[in-house]
């Protein structure tokens, strides 16, 4: 449906979405069918990668100088 759109990462993954409220009321388009268009959602929400925490420890920054290193 026009007036939601999809937002996604370089991968493709989607991240988020946007409803645009002025043209659903330009148009005419009803809340009603505006929820059957996110019939969906909660499979997109299932399938939205969530990205892990990056390790800090000083054991991964040793790891990372040894690559930077080792690429010299």
């Amino acid at each position: 449906m026009n007036g939601i759109n999809i937002i996604t990462d370089e991968k493709g993954n989607t991240k988020a979405l946007m409803l645009d409220l002025i043209y659903f009321k330009r148009e005419g388009i009803s809340a009603d069918k505006v929820l059957e268009s996110l019939a969906q959602l909660q499979q997109w929400i299932d399938e939205t990668p969530v990205a892990q925490k990056k390790d800090n420890s000083w054991e991964s920054a040793k790891a990372k100088l040894e690559q930077l290193k080792d690429q010299k």
